[in-house]
Parts: structure tokens; C-alpha cells; sequence
């Protein structure tokens, strides 16, 4: 009986380059940072680790490369042609509205939080931060002048503190980005929310976090347009939801990263 793959053996050429190809394409996802898209941060050393496996099943596997195969399999090798279709040509981002749920979905700094001390968690020995020792550093905030200006690595901190310790920075000129995001619920209140998209887990889960904007001028900025909003900081008309009272509103370009997320 004569073996077929006398020479260099196709299934495991064509599994190593597979392998290779996949490890390669999650590498240059990750390293470029285009991961963010589609996971968290805390994602980057395992997807960092399944490129390095993907690197040390394919030398494993290339040991039988020159061992001839009664019967050659390439159909095995099939299982990673979607997953490197789809790292090779990635859509184009959408971003911006189009991936919110909807507004009913939305995070805590739509709404008021629990307020109070209790928002803020205990530490190893069971102590509670309190108010005037949070675990964050709320930086960009000028009690003298009493602003509070918004930088794009602190959207989070500011929209957690902003949002359970309303009472204390009612009045407070808000300098903040996001992008213009309109619902028919949203428009009954005010002009439109100012809003970043926050990602816990994956983008599956993309939820819009940030506060209703009312303005006296007409807005003529349209859905998913990037702007800087300086207003005053205060509570809607009955009291349901958190709003920047304009003072202006600027273009402004997107940030580095354009999502959010959630953990300090």
C-alpha cells in the first residue's frame, strides 16, 4: 500500500498555516488596539496568550510535516477559515448610535444613583471610603471657581461621581465630549443627550452613559456628531433626570478611544 503526502504532508502544512494565519491576525488585532472595539481592556493578555498558543501549535503540530498520511483531511482545518475571514476583513465599525440598545438600557448617569454615602464601596478591612475620601481621583474639578472640567480618560469617574453625588455639584459649570444621541423619549425632555458608549464585558453589551443637554439656542448638530458641551450642571424640570443647562456647544473630535469602560 502506497501512503499518500510522501514529501511534505498538505493537512498539516495547510493546519500550520491556519494556525500561523489566526495567531498573526489576533496579534496585529491586539496590538493595534482595534480590539477595543469588540472587548474590554482586561481582554488583552488572553487574547496576547491565544496568539502565542496559536504560535506553539503550529511548531507542535509542523513536527509531523514531512510524515507521510495514509488519508489527508484539509476539511479539519476549516473550523479557523471563518474566525480568519472575519479578523482579515472586519466591517466598519459603526459606532455611535446605531450600536445603543436603547435609551431604557442606558447606564446610571442618565438617572439619578443611589446618592448618599452607600454608593461608595468598603474596603479589605470593611471601612467605607465615605464621601470626602472616594477611591478615585476626581481630577479636572476647580471648587473655587466651582468647574468641573471633563477629560476623556475621566468620563467614567465623573459620570459615577456626577451621578450619586448630584446634590453637591448642582450649580457647577460641566465642561464635557460625547456624541449627540436623540431618542423620542430623550426629545420630550430636552434638545438631545450628550453621551459616550460604555462597554463591560464586550460590545454586545454597549450601553450609552451621560446626561440630557437643554439649550436655549437651536442645535443644529446632527446624530452621532462629536461635541463639547460647557453648561451648567442641575436636575430636569420633574426631576427625573440629571442635565447640562448649555452654555455653548462646540464640535469637537472623536477621542482616542471611543468607548468607555466601566471600572477604575
Amino acid at each position: 500500500m502506497t501512503l499518500r503526502g510522501k514529501g511534505i504532508n498538505l493537512q498539516v502544512l495547510t493546519e500550520c498555516i491556519c494556525y500561523l494565519l489566526f495567531g498573526y491576525l489576533l496579534f496585529q488585532l491586539t496590538f493595534s488596539g482595534g480590539y477595543l472595539n469588540y472587548v474590554t481592556p482586561r481582554m488583552k493578555p488572553y487574547l496576547y496568550g491565544m496568539s502565542a498558543l496559536m504560535l506553539l501549535w503550529a511548531v507542535f503540530t509542523g513536527r509531523y510535516l514531512l510524515t507521510p498520511r495514509y488519508r489527508v483531511r484539509l476539511a479539519r482545518s476549516f473550523v479557523f477559515i471563518i474566525p480568519i475571514l472575519l479578523l482579515a476583513f472586519r466591517p466598519a465599525d459603526p459606532g455611535g448610535s446605531s450600536m445603543v440598545r436603547s435609551y431604557e438600557s442606558s447606564g446610571f448617569s442618565m438617572g439619578f444613583g443611589n446618592g448618599g454615602t452607600d454608593a461608595y464601596p468598603e474596603d479589605d478591612t470593611g471601612q467605607s471610603y465615605g464621601e470626602e475620601n472616594p477611591w478615585y481621583d476626581l481630577r479636572g474639578l476647580d471648587e473655587a471657581e466651582k468647574t468641573i472640567t471633563i477629560a476623556d480618560e475621566d468620563y467614567y469617574t465623573w459620570m459615577y461621581e456626577l451621578s450619586n453625588f448630584y446634590e453637591r455639584y448642582e450649580g457647577y459649570t460641566v465642561v464635557m465630549k460625547g456624541f449627540v444621541f436623540r431618542t423620542p423619549d430623550i426629545q420630550k425632555k430636552c434638545d438631545f443627550a450628550l453621551v459616550r458608549l460604555s462597554m463591560w464585558c464586550c460590545a454586545a453589551d454597549l450601553t450609552p452613559i451621560g446626561f440630557l443637554v437643554d439649550s436655549d439656542s437651536e442645535v443644529t448638530f446632527k446624530d452621532d456628531d462629536w461635541v463639547t458641551v460647557t453648561g451648567t450642571f442641575g436636575i430636569s424640570e420633574h426631576e427625573e433626570s440629571l442635565i447640562l443647562k448649555a452654555q455653548s456647544i462646540e464640535a469637537a473630535g472623536k477621542p482616542e478611544e471611543e468607548y468607555v469602560y466601566p471600572y477604575f
